[in-house]
């Protein structure tokens, strides 16, 4: 089953002060660094990874991950200004999670069918099970 973490908080500044707080990312650990475009790259800790969308100052998404083959997750931070501030909210999740399952799936429907579903009749080539 696919799953989120989102934490969602106000804190007293503007979005674009809040934007600009990404740049400096203590948020993410010690000795971390975040390029605010898209393909910029990610690093905190052992983590590492690509920035997906930069639209300033409203949104940032990257992913990141592990290189002890965790799977990859993607962090959505959303910057909504409100009245007593800017509501921050953070959502990682993992959505290759949901290819892999979905793949287990169609690989299932196609072995019950006898090999003869619409994937199979492509070569197969869409299923890629390891």
């Amino acid at each position: 089953m696919h799953k989120a973490v989102e934490r969602e908080l106000v804190v007293p500044e503007t979005p674009e002060e809040v934007w600009h707080s990404l740049a400096e990312p203590a948020w993410l650990g010690k000795d971390a660094s975040i390029e605010l475009e898209p393909a910029g790259e990610v690093r905190a800790g052992e983590r590492s990874g690509f920035v997906e969308e930069a639209d300033e100052p409203r949104r940032l998404v990257f992913w990141w991950s592990a290189p002890d083959d965790e799977e990859s997750s993607r962090v959505e931070l959303d910057l909504d200004e409100v009245e007593e501030g800017t509501r921050v909210r953070v959502t990682e999740s993992r959505p290759l999670e949901i290819l892999t399952l979905r793949a287990r799936d169609l690989a299932v429907e196609l072995d019950v069918a006898g090999g003869t579903g619409p994937v199979a009749h492509a070569g197969g080539a869409a299923l890629v099970m390891g």
